[in-house]
């Protein structure tokens, strides 16, 4: 309603009464306007007259004039409308989310719109008494601003219409959750955020350690890596020996792979099941025993540890999900563009700003369009000078000309969208259409559909299987893998280019029939099938999401109950069990929980160089992370949608921070990630954004109102966003991905809670040399909380520089792969930004392999050269490679706990189980 909108706060939202009043209002001068115009003007082809320039025949037709001075009624009408519209769309958006600086370009390109409309009745009415043909033209470049300016205006006036008066009819029903707000630091605006002689990185370190109350800080932490079923298999068996350590603990931190474990076992040990819950029989696993050597859990999770597809049946089930996701995922995204295609043919129909000639011709732009243009672009310039010659004196002047700017500039990309970039799409598409060959017009669809199905399984990086007779052996065949590095890149990026032009295809080739009734009737169609399936149903249904956390779920959430005939069993989870994270999430005498996964955002400086993500943890107690608030999970459950409450679980905090393919992947490539989003074989989730719901203003607030509620389900835009890659901060919703995203390891949230003594448990398959993982968690751990990390002797984890076994010919390949340790240590030394300027103790048992393992590992891993390097993308794991895994965990730990006995006793380092000189081991422990 004020100037001051232009600024970078807007003014205060009114109340709710006023705020209805103003869209009624918006709406009663609107039709006004529209009404005295339609009553009393007489020439029906005013526009034709307005983008005609000066090639139409003249002199105009009688009641051209008094058209043209009705038009001043419909000016101030639509005009006062767009005003009053814009200043609602402004009120309902949040500042800082992108619909806000939309709104505030839809104001100024309604201002434009009323400007231009009265130049052009100016340069039509002077031109009745002087034809002058720069006059006719002046009048057809106004004509084409207004227009142009008009669409984005009156499109968000109606947008700030309607969710006022939706919203303002709306009762608020409850207050902010319980939570604390983010203490993020905008390094692109340092100086608003820095005490006077700080540096923008201990602020960000300190932000670092924004912890939500009551969350201890010191002690012992175990850290999980990620790895999918690798990475959970040398867990559980790492966390055997180490129990007595892990029991002892403040934390357990899993990422990805690690979390399938670190789930398993805090199901294992939850006393939260209801009456209607409880297992036939009685719990009788202990923190001590749960998941140890030979117990009936593990024994579930080896006869089921193939868990996406078990059998042939299951696997075919698998991949009939992906390809549900993905006709129904590019449904989604292709049937707008024939929609937007047949409205654009109807508005250039209506409002010829470039002709489309019968002949099928090239449409020449018109001249006026270029002055349009021309002119848009030279005011943008000329204000833009003006705003570095505004003294520094007046920065509320100069930000209001650089908007202004901008904003003129972005007007004129739209003009020059309507009226060049546009016809000349059209009319490329229509001479492909009309030189291609029938046949291939109708096959192409097909070929394009193939072609991402084949390129989605290859961005999973799934494996072909070698089918044999056995369905029990058909996936333990698997040999060969689809193409990989440079070859399956390739391919996602044809893939993604195909589908990309097959869209502007799409839309283009509806362009040009120019509102055809069976055009408009099919376009009606498909609006009202895409309102039913992209407006009813959750995009994330469509993703594999649900059947990844439910295969999880029926392989690791298991007790171990006794029956009442005395026979212990291990009892599955039954599907109608909600493992509620709030109460699910902890069990007594046990370390917290914390999953660890990442939530994206994009081009707003919260996130490190590169990353595009930041941390989001899950836990019994709170949801969040420093640079997105934090919230307590049993209100966020509260307040939340049915359908977001099936990931507000432990099976569905384990299923999010394992969702290792998605759509955003912290520093993945983007075109892997357009195919994952476009094709539906995607994983991943929306979850409510914890700063959005805690800036929530009380009910009894008068601006209440305007505050969005969280959506009750995740419909089409989100599926756009992801596809387009547009993660905002200020979002109700953020999509949150893998852990690994942002550290695989899990090491840089028990800096975060500084832990003065760290294990981790680093399954990751790094290529040698060096552990990557390792170096990227301390390297991220430097830039976001100044913690430094001095390793001792790391390069005894090298493979290939362990001492080699005999013979050493016949063991070449596998003496390559030896190391001289699994383990590397290192000191951690906190920064005063962490409030305690101390040291720590890091300790982190690598899935190597050295000469002193058993003999069983050592001649599994010579007939297997990828272990203990299997890539994470194998997910189909048999017996014989979950057995060797789970001991390889065991044996790190055994040697983890020898060391630690060594060096108390000031003795030189040993090794469980040695003393084969040939490497030859006893038999493991536990087995």
């Amino acid at each position: 309603m004020r100037w001051r909108e232009l600024l970078p706060r807007a003014g205060e939202v009114p109340g709710r009464g006023r705020a209805a009043s103003t869209a009624v209002a918006a709406v009663l001068l609107a039709a006004l306007g529209a009404g005295v115009y339609l009553a009393f003007a007489a020439d029906s082809g005013i526009v034709g007259r307005q983008l005609g320039g000066r090639g139409q025949p003249l002199p105009f037709p009688p009641g051209t004039a008094a058209t043209l001075w009705w038009d001043f009624a419909l000016i101030a009408g639509y005009g006062l409308a767009v005003l009053l519209g814009t200043t609602a769309a402004l009120w309902v958006c949040q500042p800082g989310t992108a619909m806000h600086e939309v709104a505030r370009f839809g104001r100024i390109a309604g201002l434009v719109a009323v400007v231009s409309d009265v130049l052009e009745n100016v340069f039509l009415l002077v031109t009745r008494r002087d034809p002058a043909p720069v006059l006719l033209e002046l009048a057809t470049a106004a004509a084409v601003t207004k227009f142009t300016g008009l669409l984005p205006a009156l499109l968000l006036a109606l947008y700030g219409i309607v969710l006022a008066l939706l919203r303002s009819a709306r009762p608020v029903k409850q207050d902010p959750p319980d939570g604390v707000c983010s203490a993020a630091l905008n390094p692109d605006d340092p100086d608003g955020a820095c005490e006077q002689g700080e540096t923008t990185a201990a602020t960000r370190w300190r932000n670092g350690y924004h912890l939500p109350p009551g969350e201890p800080t010191g002690g012992t932490g175990f850290a999980l890596s990620g790895g999918g079923i690798r990475s959970a298999s040398v867990a559980l068996g790492a966390l055997q020996p180490l129990r007595q350590r892990l029991l002892g603990a403040q934390y357990l931190v899993s990422v990805s792979g690690g979390g399938y474990t670190a789930g398993a076992l805090v199901q294992a040990l939850t006393a939260a099941a209801g009456p209607k819950e409880a297992p036939a029989g009685r719990p009788v696993a202990t923190p001590e025993t749960a998941f140890g050597p030979g117990s009936v859990e593990e024994d579930h999770v080896r006869r089921h540890v193939s868990y996406l597809a078990n059998t042939r049946a299951e696997l075919l089930i698998a991949l009939g999900v992906i390809a549900r996701g993905l006709v129904l995922s590019l449904f989604l995204v292709f049937a707008p563009a024939v929609v937007l295609g047949v409205v654009t043919g109807w508005l250039y129909q209506q409002v010829p700003l470039t002709a489309f000639p019968a002949d099928g011709s090239y449409p020449a732009p018109r001249l006026g369009a270029l002055l349009s243009l021309g002119l848009t672009l030279l005011f943008a310039a000329v204000i833009s000078l003006v705003a570095r010659w505004i003294t520094p004196a007046k920065p509320l002047l100069r930000q209001i000309a650089r908007r202004l700017s901008s904003r003129l500039a972005l007007l004129a990309a739209l003009i020059a969208l309507l009226t060049l970039g546009l016809p000349a799409l059209a009319w490329l598409a229509d001479r492909l259409l009309t030189l291609t060959p029938p046949s291939i017009t109708l096959g192409s669809p097909f070929v394009a559909l193939l072609l991402t199905y084949v390129s989605a399984l290859a961005t999973m990086g799934w494996r072909n299987r070698k089918v044999v007779t056995k369905a029990r052996d058909s996936l333990d065949a698997l040999t060969a893998a689809l193409p990989t590095s440079l070859t399956q890149r390739l391919l996602v990026i044809i893939t993604t280019t195909v589908l990309a032009l097959a869209w502007l295809l799409l839309f283009a080739s509806v362009i040009t029939p120019l509102g055809e009734p069976d055009l408009l009737w099919s376009a009606l169609g498909l609006v009202v099938v895409l309102i039913v399936v992209g407006g009813l149903i959750d995009e994330t249904s469509l993703s594999l999401h649900p059947f990844y956390r439910e295969r999880l779920a029926r392989t690791f959430a298991v007790r171990r109950v006794r029956r009442a005939d005395g026979q212990v069993v291990a009892a599955p989870y039954p599907s109608t069990e909600r493992s509620s994270l709030a109460t699910y999430g902890h069990a007594d005498n046990f370390p917290r929980v914390v999953f660890a996964a990442a939530a994206n955002l994009t081009g707003e400086g919260r996130t490190s160089p590169g990353l595009g993500a930041v941390s989001y943890t899950m836990s019994s107690g709170w949801v969040g992370g420093p640079d997105v608030g934090w919230i307590e999970t049993a209100r966020l459950q509260e307040s939340v949608p049915a359908r977001f409450r099936r990931d507000l679980t432990v099976q569905g905090a384990v299923a999010i921070s394992g969702a290792a393919f998605a759509s955003s992947m912290g520093r993945a490539s983007r075109w892997y990630q357009i195919l994952l989003a476009l094709s539906g074989a995607r994983l991943g989730t929306w979850l409510p954004n914890p700063d959005v719901l805690l800036r929530c203003p009380p009910r009894t607030d008068r601006a209440a109102w305007a505050y969005p509620t969280l959506p009750h389900a995740r419909r089409l835009p989100y599926l756009l966003r992801e596809v387009l890659g547009i993660h905002s901060h200020a979002d109700r919703l953020l999509h949150v991905t893998d852990g690994g995203h942002y550290d695989n390891l899990g090491l840089v949230e028990l800096f975060r809670r500084r832990c003065t003594t760290i294990y981790c448990i680093d399954a990751g398959a790094d290529a040698p040399p060096t552990a990557g993982g390792l170096a990227s968690a301390l390297a991220l751990a430097a830039q976001e909380l100044g913690v430094r990390v001095t390793l001792d002797d790391p390069w005894r984890a090298e493979p290939g520089g362990g001492e080699p076994l005999e013979p050493e010919h016949p063991l070449s390949n596998l003496n390559s792969r030896l190391s001289e340790s699994p383990v590397i240590t290192g000191t951690i030394h906190y920064p005063p930004e962490s409030g305690q300027a101390g040291v720590g103790r890091l300790i982190v048992a690598k899935a190597l392999l050295w000469r002193d393992l058993p003999y069983e590992l050592l001649s599994y891993a010579a007939h297997h050269p990828e272990f203990p390097r299997d890539g994470t993308s194998d997910q189909f794991f048999d017996d014989g490679k979950f057995g060797a895994y789970t001991e390889l965990g065991r044996q790190l730990a055994e040697y983890v706990v020898s060391r630690e006995l060594a060096e108390a006793a000031g003795l030189p380092e040993v090794t469980e189980g040695t003393g084969a000189p040939d490497g030859v081991a006893p038999q493991p422990a536990g087995s």
